[in-house]
């Protein structure tokens, strides 16, 4: 994993993707398990419930997760969900996008997901070394 931006400015700020739709990243959080099992639905995935829930429990120090949401017909709406783990084993990201709702979404989404653990994972070996 190299190339990557830390998405750390993009948390928690409005991004405009390319067909117009504003998203915000954000950590993914407990509370956002109905949510997602919606998006998983809406977009024919294979996730149930518990695998779900599992992502969302995850240690900050083993996984990555977030949430894309948008404002759509008045209401916050998942619109993205990605994971990826930090174990360093070159571990795949999972994303689940709602192109048809918000196009690009995924993309964004990826990106983030990569650039944080890159970030992470430099952090880790700088704090490593210095001790």
């Amino acid at each position: 994993m190299s190339g990557h931006p830390d998405p750390g400015a993009l948390l928690a700020r409005s991004t405009a993707l390319p067909g117009g739709v504003r998203v915000i990243l954000r950590l993914a959080r407990v509370r956002d398990l109905g949510p997602v099992q919606d998006l998983v639905a809406r977009e024919g995935r294979g996730l149930d419930h518990w695998e779900i829930a599992r992502l969302l429990h995850s240690s900050p120090r083993e996984r990555v997760v977030l949430c894309a949401t948008a404002l759509l017909d008045g209401h916050e709406t998942v619109v993205g969900f990605g994971a990826v783990g930090l174990d360093g084993a070159g571990t795949a990201a999972l994303v689940v996008a709602d192109s048809e709702r918000a196009p690009g979404v995924g993309s964004l989404l990826y990106e983030a997901l990569l650039g944080r653990a890159e970030s992470l994972a430099r952090a880790r070996r700088t704090r490593d070394r210095a001790a």
